[in-house]
């Protein structure tokens, strides 16, 4: 090796070795500038949250294909949700945080009581509606249907919510659809029939609860649904998906106490992504086609009854 060599390789182990002193040394890049980040949403946020550099989302916990939990990382997911609520906070400009309160009823609770900035599990719009609850509101990303998951080959003939009847149908604990099916027990009851609602506390708890053998179907939004079934290995399938179950005009989304000052910037950040695509390719990255809107838009549930009169 010649004295030109020795150099150029001496030169390279000092530059690995980040000192300095060697012409051919490279300098450390900087990290890239976020290319989403809204200046104006930005400065539109709470000034807690500018802050803070940071914000809180709640979910109920795993939820696939939206929440996916990390095994052996207790609250890291990925999912859509994880990529929906990561770009949300890369066009504002600071970072996100995921907390876990496994009902709808404690999640807005907490948010109400801001210790957290919204939820997002997706959660199910009910502002004009019967099951509407009271002083919260909703930025709607998706609108959804609401069918049965149950065994293959659909042993129990189960149909449609308002057939449903001497079966044991599963509900996520305080949700909406666990209202719906309550209403429908007692209206088997006055056939004569008879309808149990088993309470479950996670997606996962009822997929199981049906694979147990525990219930015959597990009635919640059709996204959760087809998932389990296209990981089940054919034991698994969706039935009821043509009717509206008691949730005609299912939109879905982040949900906040009526009025929030982080509705508009949160609207706006969602705009960004589905005018850039990025909604629809996270979306369709996790089967959820069915599941596109247009637009986003703040209580789009109670438009819709606007329109469609019940």
């Amino acid at each position: 090796m010649n004295r030109i060599q020795v150099a150029k390789t001496l030169c390279l182990a000092l530059s690995v070795s980040l000192l300095v002193g060697c012409s051919a040394a490279v300098e450390p890049e900087e990290p890239a500038a976020s290319t989403l980040m809204d200046q104006a949403i930005h400065d539109a946020l709470p000034q807690d949250i500018q802050d803070a550099g940071e914000f809180t989302v709640v979910t109920s916990g795993a939820n696939p294909p939206w929440w996916v939990t990390t095994p052996g990382k207790t609250g890291e997911y990925t999912g859509a949700g994880a990529e929906l609520m990561d770009a949300v906070a890369e066009v504002m400009g600071v970072e996100v945080k995921i907390a876990t309160v496994p009902d709808i009823s404690g999640a807005f609770a907490a948010i109400s009581a801001e210790r957290y900035a919204f939820g997002f599990f997706p959660y199910a719009d009910s502002v004009g509606g019967p099951k509407e609850r009271p002083g919260a509101e909703f930025v709607d990303v998706l609108q959804e249907v609401v069918p049965f998951l149950v065994e293959k080959g659909n042993p129990k003939n189960v149909t449609n919510m308002d057939e449903l009847c001497d079966v044991t149908v599963a509900a996520l604990a305080n949700a909406a659809t666990y209202k719906v099916a309550e209403a429908q027990a007692l209206k088997c009851q006055e056939q004569g029939k008879d309808l149990t609602v088993l309470s479950v506390a996670s997606v996962p708890d009822g997929v199981l609860a049906l694979r147990s053998g525990r219930t015959d179907a597990f009635f919640t939004g059709g996204a959760s649904l087809f998932y389990a079934a296209k990981e089940s290995n054919g034991e698994l399938e969706v039935v009821g998906d043509e009717f509206s179950n008691g949730f005609a005009g299912q939109f879905m989304g982040a949900l906040l106490p009526k009025g929030s000052e982080l509705s508009a910037p949160l609207l706006a950040s969602f705009q960004v992504l589905f005018d850039n695509g990025d909604y629809e390719k996270i979306m369709t990255k996790y089967g959820l086609d069915r599941e596109l809107i247009d637009q986003p838009g703040i209580n789009l549930y109670a438009d819709w009854l606007v329109e469609n009169p019940q």
